[in-house]
């Protein structure tokens, strides 16, 4: 379906897309859809074999981010997700959508599929080690059994042993993923039985080969003249392995050039084959036992160390002063000004943070000392695990090297439609914000080399997502902290400061007075009647009461005043710069809202108070309870006038 107006988009759903393999594809997809004016959105997970790992279930996210109807097509590597229910959720919601789908070497239903051989070339490499070494006892490592590339290899290399008389043993195939974590743990079992090892392990894909080969090395097994080995996929760690390995070369930046070409297609409305498969070839080197290699792979060899060296020893400066300064931020702001500062390691055109609006602010709130609701905040149990949440804040925008701002949008635009109007092609790389499975958010990247190949991007990406974290918790504790402050200094019945409250807050004024030589308000109140109140209608009356007489304490203050419930029906109010007018003006304001109050309230009883005050300019060595004492004294006198014209 053809987005009319608008430039046309291609949606590419990878997983590590570091890996070798995956680069060079994407390669090959990006230079296609640049050149043929599309855009490409890039929705990664850098993850292991473990899907029940919080930091994976983090990363797998990134694919519920995806409105499959706002592409024109999508091209799925289903051979690098090694989840298999999130590999089904992905294929059900693309075929759900009805957009022109294309699969890159996993052959299903409903796609378009473009790949290179694995059986042929698998069979080859599994008859040369039986016709030109010898070889009959051959284990082999697999991969996932849903992978397609995985179940063709393995079938290639059971067909073969049976062509050439040699029984296939189950013992003998060791199931799991094509990652290096897994030909490591395949080899740790076959040396488990030192008398039933091979004479030649097969591997599924070069990163199989080159963990198996890392451990046969440890245990002092030399290749090939004790064990032969073979991969697949003629990586670079494979073409310079010690020994290098014999292996199957792809091309496949062909392969992602086709793949777009194919979608283009369907939206021409241009015939184009279901499937296309481009030839591999097998390539025999030392690990077999065969003899091979020149000085132009040599210097080809310490061309590509010194890059590499140059390329991490770069990283490995900036990156540790990175974390050192996010971890070190105090504030959101410094976090986002400190994050933009390293944006450039990326060598990227544009670079956006897009953070969930509940959690920026909440920590802009923070950040200002204000009180933040805990129940509203997202900590903890609060977070997105599963998808995003529906509006999301760009607290980072940085085009061309300049920061840009852009109000909040919702989640489903990926990014702010104003943005979207530019005529550059484009590559958007999204990666999630996450704290293990916990989400923040999400990342793109334009148009970054780095990213799409450097495994340092993944690095990058953690340091990003602990040092938001780290803030996070620190905000969080802080927040605790000004909570736990406020339940220690206030008092929970009426919510005016507690007799702690007035130590700490009357006892900095009455020292500001003192230093400045400024006069001094201290009020003493005392209910009347409440004794009689709780024995007439119940302590919950009570506290209606006491409530009622701190509500009307608070509103007959201007502004600058403490009010404390100094315990039980007793009231302390202080301020500076009064004067006995506006001491007596305070008393006034205080008997006007009691008697709102209780003619408001429709109580059978009413709220009243007794009030003594002293004003003083307080001088050096004088203590603040000193006044207490006189301003109690004062309102004692007060409630007995008051009790002596009741009696009369």
């Amino acid at each position: 379906m053809k987005r009319e107006g608008k430039k046309r988009r291609i949606a590419v759903v990878v997983a590590s897309m570091e890996v070798e393999y995956a680069g060079k594809t994407l390669q090959g997809i990006e230079k296609e859809a640049h050149a043929l004016g599309m855009d490409v959105y890039v929705f990664n997970a850098s993850v292991s074999t473990d899907e029940t790992l919080k930091h994976n279930i983090g990363e797998y996210n990134i694919y519920n981010l995806i409105d499959y109807t706002l592409f024109d097509g999508v091209i799925l590597f289903a051979n690098l997700i090694q989840s298999y229910s999130v590999y089904n959720k992905i294929i059900d919601a693309v075929k759900k959508s009805g957009i022109a789908a294309v699969s890159i070497d996993a052959e299903m239903e409903g796609f378009y599929f473009v790949g290179g051989e694995n059986y042929r070339p698998m069979k080859e490499i599994v008859s040369h080690l039986i016709e030109e070494h010898g070889y009959t006892k051959i284990n082999y490592i697999s991969g996932q059994d849903f992978n397609s590339d995985s179940r063709e290899r393995l079938s290639a290399y059971c067909d073969a042993l049976t062509e050439h008389g040699i029984p296939v043993e189950e013992e003998r195939i060791f199931r799991g993923a094509f990652t290096n974590a897994h030909g490591r743990a395949a080899a740790e079992r076959m040396l488990e039985t030192p008398e039933k090892l091979p004479e030649a392990v097969v591997c599924a894909t070069d990163a199989i080969a080159i963990g198996a080969r890392s451990v046969f090395a440890g245990r002092g097994i030399e290749i090939p003249r004790q064990l032969a080995l073979t991969g697949f996929d003629d990586t670079f760690g494979a073409r310079n392995s010690v020994p290098r390995i014999t292996t199957v070369a792809r091309n496949q930046v062909q392969v992602g050039r086709k793949a777009v070409r194919k979608i283009a297609a369907v939206l021409d409305g241009r015939m184009t084959s279901r499937a296309e498969r481009f030839p591999a070839t097998p390539v025999f080197r030392e690990s077999c036992g065969c003899t091979t290699g020149g000085r132009a792979e040599i210097v080809s060899l310490r061309r590509k160390y010194v890059e590499t060296a140059q390329h991490y020893g770069r990283y490995l400066t900036d990156g540790i002063v990175m974390v050192e300064e996010l971890n070190d931020s105090r504030t959101l702001q410094d976090f986002l000004d400190c994050l933009q500062q390293y944006v450039r390691m990326l060598q990227c055109d544009s670079f956006y943070l897009c953070l969930d609006r509940k959690l920026v602010e909440n920590l802009r709130a923070e950040q200002q000392g204000e009180r933040v609701d805990m129940a509203e905040t997202r900590y903890g149990e609060d977070y997105c695990v599963e998808g995003f949440p529906e509006i999301m804040t760009m607290a980072i925008a940085c085009e061309g090297g300049k920061a840009v701002q852009y109000e909040d949008f919702p989640t489903e635009q990926l990014l702010p439609e104003r943005h979207l109007s530019t005529d550059k092609n484009h590559t958007y790389i999204f990666s999630t914000i996450h704290f293990r499975n916990q989400c923040m958010g999400y990342s793109v990247v334009d148009n970054s080399y780095f990213a799409m190949s450097s495994p340092l991007f993944a690095t990058w990406m953690i340091n990003l997502c602990n040092g938001l974290e780290n803030l996070r918790k620190q905000a969080h504790q802080r927040n605790m902290l000004r909570q736990l402050d406020r339940m220690y200094v206030t008092d929970s019945l009426t919510g005016l400061y507690n007799r702690f409250g007035f130590i700490r807050y009357a006892g900095a004024i009455f020292e500001n007075c003192t230093a400045r030589a400024e006069s001094l308000m201290i009020l003493f109140g005392d209910m009347d009647g409440l004794k009689k109140i709780n024995d007439s209608f119940g302590h919950t009356e009570g506290d209606a009461a006491i409530q009622a007489a701190a509500r009307a304490l608070e509103r007959a203050c201007l502004g600058n005043e403490v009010c404390s419930r100094f315990g039980g029906d007793e009231f302390i109010v202080c301020a500076a710069g009064y004067s006995e007018e506006n001491a007596e003006a305070y008393e006034s304001r205080l008997e006007e809202e009691l008697e709102k109050i209780n003619d408001s309230a429709d109580k059978p009883y009413r709220v009243s108070m007794s009030c003594g005050f002293e004003v003083v300019v307080p001088q050096i060595g004088e203590v603040l309870n000193h006044y207490v004492d006189v301003a109690d004294n004062r309102m004692y006198e007060t409630k007995n006038s008051k009790k002596n014209r009741n009696d009369n």
